[in-house]
């Protein structure tokens, strides 16, 4: 198979598992702004910044360690030597976790603590899984578990919130479910009941393991600053109520930056996989130009035709998140260019670099938000995600040079930065005739643009048909 079939492929079987709940997810945002007041969205969106913080934390990554084994392993042995020890690691962490959260609450009155701890030991546990089952090679098994968590979630929350009014408590309600049913269809599937034995327990494994995982963790964490800092900086300085605007705004950049994460998991492998090719600059080269022009037409196309949707989409209660979304959009086709860039530290094993850059964004964002959150208000998250981003991919393009020399297509970027300026001007001029012309402008970029990559899934496709 060849290498973009290889990765149209992984990519597709992911998608299946992932962007259809995430649509869905996004259309039920009408049903939770109107239900939930800005204050309670905002703790929502709080706690699930705290999981995402916490999460390494807790696990030290240990399921990335799994995963990475348990790819290179060649026999039932080898994988339960690998699972033993890993379970032993997790079920110990979690329960120290647990013990100091216990030990915490004891001076936190806030009422959905429990649900914090709750949510936090469930999705660890259901990544864990999911992360064994790409050791395992069962891409298939991985998107089953996306679509498992989402669509119960999904369900959960209409009954939860729309039926019985249980507000934020439903949300939380909602996702522990999820997540439980991820961990036993998932864990059942693989039967990784199989792979547990007493006598694999090895001290030698489980360093092996912390040796490769525990690298990650500055590396997500420094993400975590970039990405969720916000939320804590917000509602220091601009209250509940704001922090509730900054979750609606990031509804529609997370669009984007889901399906990329579709898209980067498939990347992580072929592109690490084909990193020793003789032809790697070239492949590396028309890789990231398809890529680029493929995501930034979503990035483009989502902004032009946000303002013929806005009103049908959002509360009016949350109006004033339309102003930054932009800028959270461009932030995000940046970050698209950083997370492309991140598989050759991947591939040449340089965690290192991968924490170091990451550190820096993390820095950069802390130091721009708070100096400017009295100043400019909610517009400094958006500008200080929008710099740090910023930051490491020029670090990142001139870093990455040293072992993989990709070329740019000035024309295509050139014609792609002229298009985004236009359809942002529409955006921001708040007249119906602009924005339609806007959104037309958007459609004409993504065909012209993508007019090789579209005539390729066209043959493609064509020679499906004829095949069957």
């Amino acid at each position: 198979m060849g290498r973009g079939k290889e990765l149209a492929k992984n990519t597709g079987i992911i998608a299946m598992g992932k962007l259809s709940t995430q649509l869905i997810s996004f259309l039920l945002l009408p049903l939770y702004t109107s239900i939930l007041t800005t204050s309670e969205y905002g703790i929502v969106d709080l706690f699930t910044t705290y999981v995402q913080l916490l999460l390494p934390v807790a696990t030290l990554m240990i399921s990335q360690g799994a995963f990475r084994y348990l790819v290179d392993s060649k026999n039932d042995s080898e994988r339960k030597k690998i699972l033993t020890n890993a379970v032993a690691v997790i079920v110990v962490l979690l329960f120290f976790t647990t013990t100091v959260f216990c030990g915490i609450f004891l001076f936190w009155p806030n009422k959905y603590k429990i649900y914090l701890l709750v949510v936090l030991i469930t999705a660890a546990l259901s990544d864990f899984v999911m992360q064994i089952a790409r050791g395992f090679r069962k891409l298939h098994l991985y998107a089953v578990g996306g679509v498992i968590t989402s669509t119960i979630q999904i369900i959960l929350n209409v009954l939860f919130i729309a039926v019985l009014k249980l507000g934020p408590q439903g949300i939380f309600l909602a996702t522990i479910i999820g997540n439980c049913s991820c961990l036993l269809v998932i864990g059942g599937r693989l039967k990784l009941y199989k792979y547990l034995e007493l006598s694999s327990l090895s001290r030698g494994a489980i360093k092996d393991m912390f040796r490769y995982s525990i690298p990650l963790i500055p590396n997500q964490l420094s993400f975590w600053i970039v990405n969720s800092s916000d939320r804590s900086i917000v509602k220091l300085f601009l209250g509940l109520e704001a922090n509730g605007l900054l979750a609606v705004a990031h509804k529609f950049p997370n669009i984007f930056a889901s399906l990329f994460h579709v898209f980067q998991l498939s990347w992580h492998e072929v592109g690490t996989v084909h990193f020793d090719d003789s032809d790697r600059d070239e492949f590396f080269s028309e890789a990231f130009h398809k890529v680029f022009l493929l995501f930034a037409s979503l990035c483009i196309g989502i902004i032009a035709f946000l303002p013929l949707v806005f009103d049908l989409l959002v509360n009016q209660q949350y109006e004033s998140a339309y102003t930054i979304i932009p800028i959270y959009m461009v932030a995000a086709l940046i970050n698209m260019v950083v997370g492309f860039l991140g598989v050759i530290y991947v591939a040449t094993k340089k965690t290192l670099e991968i924490s170091k850059t990451t550190i820096i964004a993390g820095v950069v964002n802390v130091v721009i938000h708070m100096a400017l959150v009295n100043h400019i208000g909610l517009y400094a998250a958006a500008v200080s995600t929008l710099v740090s981003y910023l930051t490491v991919m020029i670090y990142r393009l001139y870093d990455t040079r040293k072992y993989v020399k990709i070329r740019f297509d000035i024309k295509s970027l050139s014609y792609t930065a002229i298009t985004l300026f236009v359809v942002i001007g529409t955006y921001y001029s708040k007249q119906i005739i602009s924005q339609v012309i806007g959104a037309i402008c958007a459609v004409v970029f993504a065909l012209t643009a993508n007019r090789d990559t579209i005539l390729q899934l066209f043959m493609e496709c064509r020679r499906f048909i004829k095949k069957d």
